[in-house]
């Protein structure tokens, strides 16, 4: 067994563990939505980075109780609705500090939506918050936006730490992320290995813990599980590919990895686009920083769409995966446009695709999926493309 691996997967587990830790110590931390939040500027203004995640077993009722009264009823997606709920019922109240960037509109929503419930609940402990506004689009006028909104930010940073953000600090915190994500694509290319070394699982488990601790702490336990990777017993099995919604918990991998399969690559933002877009070191770093911030895809999402496709597509090619699965939550509208054209794309280059639509976010009853996907599995080395939907445990 890997040291280092179960240390990572125990930071995964009780992921407040290294911010309390850094409380404990004087320390400030700053929360964040989404993982196109520049994290190198919050760490340059001395906080610890942490990216706020949902948990399919919390409780909604925070949310019925502070929120829903507050707005017309509304239908959010899974993840986002769990991560307003644990805002709400004290599971980030470590948090000083929150930046909910311009994104998906469930997530952007949150912003308003714990703005009003302060105002109207003012027992409810809160970090203070930040918008972070951000075009989608990849022309020079967006990208001019996007510069400006990230001085605003690299400003209130200043505020908040009463420091001054140095070029020297930025560079710095922009050298050891490049570190850290060149760490993060050497530990990814475990999985797309033959055999691969490292399950889809475990994966997540690296990932996600990357968002949760001080990134020097997380590179060091990196580089212990790669001079261990020799002792990570091979896998067997189909090589799947995970598209459509994100997944910032691994239920939906253990239950594909339960029908024998491994998953050994992924188009979500919890997964291995983590080690994606090192930054610039031929500019000023602000500069660098504000060029990866407008390149950056939103979660998956890139103007025009067929970019999107295409990132898509290719992550599933390199990984020289035998099967695909888009796993697409309820309410989620960004799916509804690319998946169809990811599926057709991977189609062409002979690539099996089962398309499962409008699933719940908590799976309380995973045997009907899990069975779908063993059937899914055993076909498609001959059944061409599969594209299905339909809610778990319905056959169609």
């Amino acid at each position: 067994m890997s040291t280092a691996l179960e240390r990572l997967r125990e930071q995964y587990r009780h992921p407040d563990r290294a911010a309390r830790a850094w409380k404990a110590n004087g320390g400030k931390v700053v929360g964040y939505l989404c993982d196109n939040v520049p994290d190198e500027l919050i760490g340059a203004a001395g906080f610890l980075p942490v990216r706020v995640s949902g948990d399919p077993a919390t409780s909604l009722e925070p949310v019925r109780r502070y929120v829903d009264g507050l707005f017309q009823p509304t239908r959010r997606i899974g993840f986002a609705e769990s991560m307003l709920s644990r805002l709400l019922d004290g599971t980030y109240e470590y948090l000083d500090y929150l930046i909910v960037p311009h994104n998906r509109h469930a997530i952007q929503a949150i912003y308003q939506e714990l703005l009003r419930a302060r105002g109207a609940f003012p027992e409810l402990k809160l970090p203070e918050l930040y918008p972070l506004d951000r075009s989608w689009l990849p022309f020079y006028a967006s990208e001019v936006f996007n510069r400006d909104r990230l001085l605003d930010l690299h400003r209130t940073l200043e505020t908040w730490s009463d420091r001054t953000i140095s070029d020297e600090s930025l560079s710095e915190a922009i050298s050891a992320r490049n570190e850290h994500r060149i760490l993060l694509a050497r530990v990814a290319a475990l999985r797309t290995a033959d055999p691969p070394r490292l399950s889809g699982v475990d994966a997540l488990h690296v990932f996600g813990s990357s968002t949760t601790m001080p990134r020097a702490a997380h590179a060091e336990l990196l580089r212990a599980l790669l001079a261990e990777a020799d002792t990570l017993p091979a896998r067997t099995g189909p090589r799947v590919f995970v598209g459509g919604s994100p997944h910032d918990n691994p239920t939906f991998y253990e239950i594909v990895e339960s029908c024998g399969a491994t998953v050994v690559a992924e188009d979500h933002c919890w997964g291995s686009r983590a080690a994606d877009w090192t930054i610039r070191t031929d500019l000023p770093p602000l500069q660098a920083l504000a060029a990866r911030f407008h390149q950056q895809p939103a979660c998956s999402i890139a103007f025009p769409m067929h970019v999107t496709v295409e990132r898509c597509v290719r992550r599933a090619a390199l990984a020289q995966v035998d099967a695909a699965i888009f796993f697409v939550l309820e309410h989620e509208t960004a799916q509804v446009w690319e998946t169809p054209d990811e599926i057709a794309a991977l189609a062409e280059r002979g690539i099996p695709s089962l398309h499962l639509s409008e699933q719940p976010y908590r799976m309380a009853e995973p045997d009907g999926l899990r069975a779908r996907i063993s059937a899914f599995l055993a076909s498609a080395g001959k059944a061409g493309s599969v594209s299905t939907s339909g809610r778990a445990g319905e056959l169609t």
